[in-house]
């Protein structure tokens, strides 16, 4: 490690601190617009397929749909860089997301089209856990 050398005087070794990348990057505008449109579209799919009764096809094609959003914020805020680690909370909430979806798969693969309240509350679990995973990373 280049501060463990001896031969460094006290400014060589603050200037490689102040060169060093920071962890604090917030989340751009962009970002931000794309998670309120992800948790939104999310949302709105779920319910929609939910409450209509879409074929099982359909229905198994919704859920790798969801399944592949969700991985793919996981994702983006595993590699991208100048941010932070995960905390233990966003840990959490980033592998309950998937299972979330659970609620929703019953109904879509169920069959027929599920009465309004449990469509929007079957939606809801997915998309709130989304909603906190995405907050807690952009608290800071």
């Amino acid at each position: 490690m280049i501060l463990l050398e001896r031969d460094m005087n006290p400014a060589e070794q603050l200037q490689v601190i102040m060169d060093a990348p920071t962890l604090t990057r917030s989340a751009s505008m962009r970002e931000r617009i794309l998670g309120v449109a992800s948790v939104t579209a999310l949302y709105t799919g779920l319910a929609v397929a939910l409450a209509h009764g879409v074929p099982t096809l359909l229905g198994v094609l919704i859920l790798i749909a969801s399944l592949f959003l969700l991985l793919r914020w996981n994702w983006f805020h595993s590699h991208v860089t100048c941010r932070r680690p995960h905390t233990k909370v966003e840990n959490a909430a980033r592998f309950l997301m998937a299972p979330m979806l659970g609620a929703s798969a019953a109904g879509l693969l169920g069959g027929g089209p599920e009465p309004l309240g449990f469509s929007l509350a079957a939606a809801a679990l997915p998309a709130a856990s989304l909603m906190v995973y995405l907050a807690l990373r952009w608290r800071r």
